[in-house]
Order: C-alpha cells, then sequence, then structure tokens
C-alpha cells in the first residue's frame, strides 16, 4: 500500500515510469527480476545499514543472550501507543504469544492512515480511500499461500484474517482507454507521443528526443543494476555506491554527479536546472528530487514492475476493512473490546529512577502502567509528547527533529454518473476510462478512476479528483479543512476546472454533475503532521538506524512505516512491528519456546539476519541482537 500515502511513493507513486532497465537485468547480470529479487534489494539496504552501523561499535552488553528453556512468559502488560496497523500488527503478534496488551488510541476511530471515506448521498461504491488505497501483492501458489515478494506480509496477514474474498483488483492503468496526460496545455491520451512544448521551456532537442523516462531511468538504473550484482555475488559494492552518494539529493546528483549514458545522444555533462525540473515534472510531484537520491531508487524498485509477478488488489468496501477485521480478530480472542479511543498520549516516560522500573503513559488525562511500551505514534506526532522520562539519546532526539516526512492531499468528488467512463469530450471523443489514472502540471497533479465495483451493477460514481504530494500537496494543503465558505469554493472550483480542462469538457459539464465533494490534507493532521516518511539527503545513515533500538531502559519500542526501508507501504507498518515486538522479547528475555512461536507464525524479517537464508540464525544470533548489543541494549 502506499500510504500513498508509498511510498508511494507507495506512497507512493502513482507516475508511470518506463523502467525498461529492469526488466532488462536478466540479459545483463543473468537475473530473474521478480518480486522475490525485488524484495531482497530492500532487504539488503536495511541490512547493510544496521551491520555497517553495528560494525562500527563494540560490544557494550554479553556476547550472547541465553534464553530461557521454558515457562511462561510473564512481563506485564505492554501498552501500544497507535491503533493504526502497525499498532495493530503488533498485537496480533502477542496475542498469538499469550501476551497481555492494551492499545491507546488518539482518535476516535480505528485505523491510522487507513482510512476510507464513503458519501452519504452515494452508493454501495461512492467511497475513497484517504491514505493506503492499493496492494501489489505477490503472486499465489497453489495452496494459497503468497509467494516472495515485499508485499509478501501484507498478503500473509490477509491470509491469516481470512480476508480473500475481500481482495478485488485494483486497476493501476486503466481496463479500457488509457488516461490523459495534459502538461503545458497539451493533453494526450498515455501512451501517445507528444513533447508537450517542451521547446518552450528551453529544453534542446537531444534531451527531447531521449524523453524524461529514459533520462531518469539512465539515473538510478545504474544503481539497481549494481544492488542486483550485490545479491548476484554476496557483496555489497553496489550498496556501498549507493550511499556514498546518499548526501546527494536527486536533484544535486543529477546537477553535479550525473552524466549520461553515451546511448542516449546525449551532451556529456551533467544536466541543467531546466532539463532537471522537466524530468521531475513528468516523473514525480513537484519538490520530489530535493529528497534523497536513496528514496527515489528504492521508489523506482518498488514501481518496477506493474504487471508479471504483481498482482494489484484494494479492499471491498475500502481500506478501513483491514483494521476493523484486526480489531474484530483480536476483540474475538480476548473476549473484550482493546482500543480505547479519544485517549491523546501527553506523555511517555519510565515510572521511576529504579533499574526495573514500569512505564507510565498519560493518554486522555489518565496514568496507564505498563511493563514496556510499543509506540506507532508518527515520529512528527512523538516529538511533541513529553518524553523526558523516556531516557532518549542525543542522536534519538535529533532524530526525532530531523526525519523528514512528506505531505499527500487527495480530494475526492461524487458525481451523478461515471461520465469519465460512458460520457465524451467536448470533440465527442467517447471517454471509456475505467480504472487508472490521468496526469498533469496543474494543481490537481494525479486523478485516480475508481476500481471499486467495477463490473457491478452498482458501479462506483465517485473519482479521486485530485492526489498529490510534496509541494503540491503543501500548496493544496492550505485550501482543505480551513473551515471558511470562501476556501471551499476556490477548492471547488479549482477542482472542476482542472478536471475539465484535463478531459476537454467544459466546467459546467462537471458541476451540474458534481453531487458532492470531500478533501483530506495529511500534512495538516494533528495526529499524523504528514502522510509518510519521505526522508532527505543522509537521513538513512544514522538517525534510522538511531530509532530501531529501544529507549527507557529497554522499555520503550519504536514502530512505524519511518522505520523500516519500506516507506509509505502498510508492508513497513508491518515489517516494523515485527521488530518492535522482537525487541521486547529480547528485552525481556523471552523463553526459547516462545521465540520459536515467534518466527513460526510471524516468519523472519530478512533485513534483520546477517544470513536471511540461514533458518537457524534468528534463534541464537540474529543481526538485531548485535546491533542491540553494540548499542549497549541487552536481554532484561
Amino acid at each position: 500500500m502506499s500510504f500513498s500515502m508509498r511510498k508511494h511513493r507507495s506512497f507512493v507513486l502513482a507516475a508511470i515510469v518506463s523502467l525498461n532497465w529492469l526488466l532488462s537485468l536478466s540479459s545483463v547480470y543473468a537475473l530473474d527480476y521478480d518480486g522475490a529479487s525485488q524484495d531482497a534489494i530492500f532487504s539488503h539496504h536495511g541490512r547493510s545499514l544496521i551491520s555497517r552501523y553495528a560494525d562500527g561499535l563494540e560490544d557494550k552488553a554479553e556476547a550472547s543472550i541465553e534464553r530461557r528453556a521454558g515457562g511462561e512468559d510473564n512481563n506485564g502488560v505492554v501498552g501500544i501507543i497507535g491503533a493504526g496497523v502497525g499498532g495493530l500488527y503488533s498485537a496480533l503478534i502477542l496475542q498469538s504469544l499469550n501476551i497481555s496488551f492494551e492499545i491507546i488510541e488518539a482518535s476516535d476511530r480505528i485505523g491510522g492512515r487507513l482510512h476510507t471515506y464513503k458519501f452519504e448521498k452515494g452508493g454501495k461504491y461512492d467511497y475513497f480511500d484517504l491514505g493506503a488505497m492499493r496492494y501489489p501483492l505477490p503472486k499465489t501458489n497453489s495452496q494459497g499461500n503468497y509467494e516472495p515478494g515485499v508485499m509478501q506480509r501484507v498478503g500473509q496477514l490477509f491470509n491469516y484474517l481470512g480476508m480473500q474474498e475481500k481482495l478485488i483488483p485494483y486497476y493501476y492503468a486503466s481496463a479500457k482507454e488509457p488516461g490523459f496526460q495534459y502538461f503545458n496545455g497539451i493533453r494526450q491520451r498515455i501512451g501517445e507521443g507528444s513533447d508537450f512544448n517542451a521547446p518552450a521551456l528551453g529544453i534542446d532537442a537531444p534531451y527531447i528526443k531521449a524523453g524524461p523516462s529514459k533520462i531518469i531511468d539512465d539515473v538510478v538504473g545504474p544503481f539497481a543494476q549494481k544492488l542486483f550484482y550485490d545479491l548476484q555475488n554476496h557483496t555489497t559494492t553496489g550498496w556501498d555506491e549507493m550511499m556514498r552518494n546518499d548526501t546527494y539529493s536527486t536533484r544535486a546528483y543529477m546537477s553535479f554527479k550525473y552524466l549520461p549514458n553515451s546511448s542516449l545522444g546525449l551532451p556529456n555533462e551533467h544536466l541543467r536546472t531546466r532539463v532537471i525540473n522537466w524530468v521531475e515534472t513528468f516523473d514525480k510531484s513537484t519538490g520530489w528530487y530535493d529528497r534523497a537520491l536513496t528514496e527515489t531508487v528504492l521508489e523506482a524498485i518498488a514501481f518496477g514492475q506493474a504487471g508479471g509477478d504483481i498482482d494489484w488488489k484494494c479492499i471491498d468496501g475500502g481500506s478501513s476493512v483491514l483494521p476493523e477485521t484486526m480489531v474484530e480478530y483480536l476483540s474475538s480472542k480476548v473476549g473484550k473490546d482493546v482500543v480505547t479511543l479519544n485517549a491523546p498520549v501527553t506523555a511517555i516516560g519510565l515510572e521511576s529512577n529504579a533499574s526495573d522500573s514500569g512505564m507510565v503513559v498519560n493518554a486522555g488525562g489518565k496514568d496507564h502502567k505498563y511493563s514496556h511500551v510499543i509506540s506507532t505514534i508518527p515520529l512528527p506526532v512523538l516529538r511533541t509528547v513529553d518524553l523526558s522520562r523516556s531516557k532518549l539519546d542525543i542522536v534519538q532526539e535529533n532524530a526525532l527533529r530531523q526525519l523528514q516526512y512528506g505531505p499527500s492531499i487527495k480530494v475526492g468528488v461524487l458525481f451523478n454518473e461515471t461520465w469519465w467512463t460512458n460520457g465524451k469530450d467536448q470533440d465527442g471523443k467517447d471517454f471509456n476510462i475505467v480504472g487508472g489514472q490521468s496526469f498533469t502540471d496543474l494543481p490537481i497533479r494525479t486523478v485516480v478512476y475508481p476500481s471499486y465495483g467495477v463490473n457491478s451493477s452498482d458501479v462506483s460514481k465517485t473519482l479521486i479528483a485530485s492526489y498529490c504530494w510534496t509541494d503540491d500537496a503543501e500548496r493544496m494543503g492550505s485550501l482543505i479543512g480551513t473551515g471558511e465558505d470562501q476556501y471551499q469554493a476556490q477548492l471547488e472550483n479549482l477542482i472542476l476546472s482542472n478536471l475539465a480542462a484535463v478531459h476537454n469538457v467544459e466546467y459546467s459539464y462537471l458541476k451540474s454533475r458534481m453531487v458532492d465533494m470531500y478533501s483530506w490534507d495529511w500534512n495538516h493532521n494533528p495526529l499524523t503532521m504528514g502522510a509518510f516518511a519521505f526522508f532527505g539527503p543522509g537521513n538513512f545513515e544514522d538517525m534510522y538506524t538511531s530509532l530501531n533500538r529501544p529507549a527507557a531502559n529497554d522499555r520503550l519500542h519504536f514502530v512505524g512505516e519511518a522505520l523500516s526501508i519500506r516507506h509509505a507501504w502498510v508492508v513497513g507498518a508491518l515489517d516494523s512491528a515485527w521488530r518492535g515486538v522482537y525487541s521486547y522479547l529480547v528485552a525481556t528475555n523471552a523463553s526459547q519456546p516462545t521465540v520459536d512461536k515467534f518466527f513460526t507464525l510471524w516468519g523472519r524479517n530478512p533485513e534483520w539476519f546477517e544470513n536471511p537464508s540461514d533458518t537457524e540464525e534468528g534463534k541464537h544470533s540474529s543481526l538485531f541482537e548485535k546491533y542491540l548489543r553494540r548499542t549497549g541494549h541487552h536481554a532484561a
């Protein structure tokens, strides 16, 4: 999913980029590019980050952890802060291990950034997801188990909850006629050739001939190729090169280091600013290239295969169905309600200065005492919480301040008919669009056509009329949630006029068909303060590693998609929750049977194991345990 919410990104994350270099890797390095290889690159990145960080330190605790052979693991109640997918997944794991927990949620609903809005005046499928909306799952085998891939853990969660019948096709591209590209006043169907008036922007003929897709492919492709080479040859040379450039933004790298491959027929020189801006406009959102080059490389890999081994799905009823199903499952197992709503957290800390002190969380004006706390509060929001008694080190405190999140907005419009499928433009041409997207340089930037209700008698008449990220989202977000009629009217006028331009229809054509509109801005939401993690240059190097270790005498464990290497995706939150619970098991010196059950039920997270193919490693000496020892953390 994107929390895109991936990334992507995504969300994250909707731009269609031709990544032929990925599909041709098999001929270059004798590799089969599939979901497993894709996932392995992400794991390789996370594992290498932690390994290099840990290797630069000496052990500060015992050399190994001797687990108890058996007995009950009774270490008190674990407090989980946040009822989003990361917190609920943490609860599912704890429940399966018979570990007591409580979940505290600041808002009046569950789900966090899995949030579906349903129009009251609409029909069965008239809703849209304000956050995560699409799930590029790996294929399943004959037993219904998901094959290896980036989103395998998400698929396994669907199976665990018995949700397969709730998964329906998501049309990443239109099932019939493609959507539109509308740039610089020129309109074309996606796939039709046009320079979109690039000469007027001062773009020289060789760059226009090469095109934005081939240029950005040439920028990020070599990094991906070398990462695949690492996997094939068990090296880190490709990753080392990527990290040597992690201090660059994508824009800075294109301006000062990148030189085009001779096959593109471009001048042998760094790219000029006007060329970079032109490429960014067609490839991503405004300001995307000002973030870390590493993010752009990983984003390209995540979206490098929109078909083949990827099975795009969405959830019948919207993404909110996933957290709702998780809570129903937990309540049925525990025998009571598991989430306390409307309880915003104001402080998290140790109860006393004693070495064996438990934790106290002030939420909803009351103190809640726990043995350990798993916090899934988004990091920008966590910084507003009183952590003075949580013993964060200086690097962790700075990480909370400096780690960057990306903004995102969506505007959904309910119409009285599916004009994008059954209507015609001013020239009498049929739209015939079913699913997929359109792209523009106008403020709405991305239009997403509904996948819900396709082939149904009650097809969705709800369109995501604007989906924006980065600078585009910040600007559009200024018109959202103001509570003032004049700005709501301005937003409505802007949305409909932009839609009309993209689709070549009159404003009145859309105005007469509009029933309702709803908008959402994650950046200015006080409970998120951003849509998803979107790191700046150098953020991966030290700050990412610092928040993957606990605080408060190993009793406060940080969890969230920002603390995975799969930003803006549901799977990032799940992977981080896996690590958060494992951190708790290590801190409490859980018995070997409990740890074995953890791995049996919830699998392995390859980015936290020095040798992911060694199934015995997790029982004794994982990379995570080495990382904890060398940062001064160990079993209680």
